[in-house]
């Protein structure tokens, strides 16, 4: 795949849409047209016209759908190419051992059995990733999480809960029980057992006065915490909470690190086919999605084998 393998699909996709929406427009105008200039003319009033106004509109949201229909083909073609050329390259580059799908992504099932997490009531999740950087294996998605919400009206939306990443990694120190560090954010949720024992989770506190404020912490022996809980680490899950603004937990479960960052951000998506791509900065962009991964590692040591026991 080159760059202009994907401009030549970034064009296409941006003609075929461009020749869908000027027929949605001819259509709709012409309702107008022809459906208010006689009644301009008789001298009706703004209530006579707004059933065709009206009509119009939803004319104009049905050739929203029917663009999205015809132009299918082409938003794939260009997705996939922008992936291949952008996504898988630099993630090649960067790691080890790659396993990439653009379609893929994390099962809600993973989550659930977690207990860390409320999977809503509709669940997508893309971009899987599967591989290891500095010989630490991890794996890493996309999601986005929605609940819905019906008003005393019976009209029913969804509200969006969480929209971000999930990151499992294997973690350094050997555990057997379960540690869970809940951010303060609509998807998070307070655990009951532990999946692992079967015991019911506690609340702890730190001594720190300000972990205490980012994290509600629920583990299965307070005492046992605290093998992970370190002052050192907790510095560094600090520093990381507080960049994120807050968005982000933490759970030590069966040897793995699983973190789930809401960072309202959907990660390796291409821009808009409606201008030629920069280069230059895409591969940038990119290169800053991948950038939140290693950081993981980095900043949190998860590298170091002298852990291990």
């Amino acid at each position: 795949m080159t760059f202009q393998n994907v401009e030549v699909a970034r064009e296409a996709y941006h003609q075929k849409t461009k020749k869908a929406w000027g027929i949605v427009a001819i259509i709709v105008l012409g309702v107008l047209v022809f459906s208010l200039v006689p009644q301009f003319i008789n001298g009706f009033g703004p209530d006579s016209v707004m059933p065709s106004i009206c009509f119009a509109f939803v004319l104009f949201v049905f050739g929203v759908i029917i663009t999205s229909f015809i132009t299918r083909k082409e938003a794939a073609a260009y997705r996939r190419a922008y992936k291949a050329y952008f996504v898988e390259q630099n993630l090649r580059n960067t790691f080890t051992n790659l396993q990439y799908s653009h379609e893929a992504g994390l099962n809600h099932q993973i989550l659930d059995s977690t207990g860390m997490i409320n999977t809503g009531d509709r669940y997508s999740s893309n971009d899987l990733t599967i591989a290891k950087y500095k010989d630490v294996q991890f794996t890493q998605a996309d999601a986005h999480i929605e609940t819905e919400h019906t008003d005393s009206d019976g009209d029913t939306t969804y509200i969006t809960i969480f929209r971000g990443r999930f990151m499992i990694f294997e973690f350094p120190k050997k555990f057997n029980f379960k540690l869970e560090l809940i951010g303060r954010f609509g998807a998070a949720r307070v655990p009951g057992k532990s999946q692992i024992t079967g015991r019911k989770m506690q609340k702890i506190s730190t001594e720190s006065t300000e972990f205490n404020k980012l994290f509600k912490i629920y583990a299965e022996d307070g005492f046992e915490a605290y093998y992970i809980l370190d002052p050192a680490f907790m510095t560094k899950i600090e520093n990381i909470a507080k960049r994120y603004n807050d968005k982000v937990l933490f759970g030590f479960i069966n040897n793995q690190l699983l973190i789930g960052l809401s960072d309202g951000k959907d990660s390796f998506e291409p821009p808009k086919a409606s201008k030629p791509i920069n280069e230059q900065a895409e591969m940038e962009k990119i290169r800053s999605d991948i950038k939140v991964i290693t950081d993981f590692v980095d900043e949190l040591s998860l590298d170091r084998k002298i852990f291990k026991a």
